[in-house]
């Protein structure tokens, strides 16, 4: 079993459900990180009541939204779709932090299998994936539609043989976060 140990950023942070009040910081976030954002639409169209297998999840300090990530988990198989970081928080372990409560949750939600697609010049979140035991399986050609750049698909394919030892939490007890 690989362990894996996240350390709280900073005190303050906290990561819980994404609200339609969070979308204006959220939005900043997604512009200031992709060069094809996605439309505002698709957050609140995720965020809808009956959106079922759809999650979406905000990393917050001083209340303000500062990371999100959106998965996906039907069945055993689970899907990140999208994931930022604010240009001021990168590299201070935010992101790091926010996959681990993801993929604890993931897991709680039934999720084994993990995948997700990252452009091939994308070397920072390729690191942080691979400390995770994501491997690319596949490569998709001319993904992106701004640059036609090649995708790796990234696959975690047994969340079970990863110990996430997250500081500053106990996930012994707690529910999924539910969005």
């Amino acid at each position: 079993m690989k362990r894996i140990k996240v350390k709280l950023p900073f005190p303050e942070i906290r990561v819980d459900c994404m609200q339609e009040s969070d979308l204006p910081a959220v939005m900043e976030i997604e512009r200031s990180s992709f060069s094809c954002p996605w439309e505002e639409a698709s957050f609140r169209d995720g965020l809808r009541p009956g959106s079922h297998h759809v999650y979406f999840l905000v990393s917050r300090h001083d209340q303000n939204p500062i990371a999100f990530i959106n998965f996906w988990v039907v069945e055993d198989d689970a899907h990140i779709a999208n994931f930022a970081v604010s240009p001021n928080y990168r590299n201070q372990g935010v992101g790091k932090y926010l996959l681990a409560e993801s993929l604890v949750n993931i897991r709680k939600l039934g999720g084994n299998h993990v995948s997700l697609e990252v452009r091939v010049s994308n070397n920072p979140a390729q690191h942080l994936y691979r400390q995770f035991g994501f491997r690319i399986v596949a490569v998709r050609e001319k993904y992106y539609m701004d640059n036609r750049e090649d995708a790796y698909v990234f696959q975690l394919s047994d969340l079970g043989k990863i110990d996430l030892c997250i500081d500053h939490a106990d996930y012994t007890n707690s529910e999924p976060k539910a969005c």
